[in-house]
């Protein structure tokens, strides 16, 4: 069903919490996995600004391409360089070029503010697919307990 899996990863702890969720699918259907990291560039007035370097990018690519393989999956990936804004666009064309039958890829990138509730890449990669999108969720992290805000609300309240 599944042959050919575009897997989307970004630098956020997010991302690689996608790998093993992208394994289990690989394994069970037998597929192809292609990871792809869009790396977003924006021009300034003098220069073209990069949120990492081509190497790191690279790098990125490699560790989650060995660790699929080290899983025992079939895995190639590239990194694909873009204007800032077009990271969903390139990767439904990706997708598309590939004949993906599945785009996996995190619930939140890089921002936590425009991440709350999900990613505006993957939003915008659900809004656009025509395949299916797997969202793998990983843990929230949670820096507080429930139970300390409100012993502080009632001890506030004595």
């Amino acid at each position: 069903m599944f042959k050919q899996i575009l897997v989307a990863i970004d630098t956020s702890d997010y991302s690689y919490q996608v790998l093993p969720t992208a394994v289990e699918v690989a394994r069970k259907f037998q597929s192809e996995v292609f990871v792809l990291h869009v790396s977003e560039h924006d021009h300034g007035r003098a220069a073209v600004f990069t949120t990492e370097s081509p190497a790191e990018a690279n790098m990125l690519v490699a560790k989650a391409v060995k660790s699929l393989r080290d899983a025992g999956v079939s895995a190639k990936g590239e990194v694909h360089d873009v204007a800032a804004g077009h990271v969903a666009k390139d990767i439904i064309e990706t997708a598309h070029e590939l004949q993906s039958d599945m785009i996996v890829m995190g619930s939140r990138g890089l921002s936590d503010i425009q991440g709350l509730l999900l990613g505006s890449v993957t939003h915008k990669v659900l809004q656009l697919a025509q395949v299916a999108v797997l969202v793998a969720r990983g843990p929230i992290p949670v820096t507080v307990r429930a139970e300390q805000p409100m012993k502080a609300a009632q001890a506030a309240a004595y």
